[in-house]
């Protein structure tokens, strides 16, 4: 229904599954409007300097994982700052859209060491893909 296939995300061709985001925390604002030179004049209204160009940014957190999920979660990611090619489900205009984006610097913040075991438990890690500024 409505064209969706069932993925959310793909990264360079991808699909990033589901099950490594931490519920609730996805979220995608399409489409951002971009603004130069703002200004409120001597009367006290505002103009805006809308730029043509749109960007989409979407974020999530990646839930609590092991060693071994994100060694599989690195092989779909590539390094930060990398440009990637992302395919997407744009919940506003109810189907699949693709950007040209980067990722910012990605954090991780090892949570307990299992030395017994030879692994590790990661905290939450925040993923960010911004859209360069495209004309539409």
């Amino acid at each position: 229904m409505y064209g969706f296939e069932g993925w959310r995300l793909k990264v360079n061709g991808v699909i990033f599954p589901s099950k490594y985001i931490h519920a609730g925390s996805y979220k995608i604002t399409p489409d951002q409007e971009t603004d130069i030179d703002d200004y409120t004049d001597n009367d006290g209204i505002f103009h805006r300097n809308i730029l043509p160009a749109k960007a989409t940014k979407i974020e999530f957190n990646i839930k609590p994982v092991r060693l071994a999920d994100l060694v599989k979660i690195k092989q779909i990611l590539p390094e930060a700052k990398a440009e990637v090619h992302i395919e997407y489900w744009n919940d506003w205009k109810m189907q699949y859209q693709s950007m040209r984006a980067y990722i910012p610097d990605i954090s991780l913040e090892p949570y307990m060491d299992y030395p017994e075991i030879n692994d590790i438990l990661y905290n939450p890690i925040r993923v960010a893909f911004i859209e360069y500024g495209e004309v539409r």
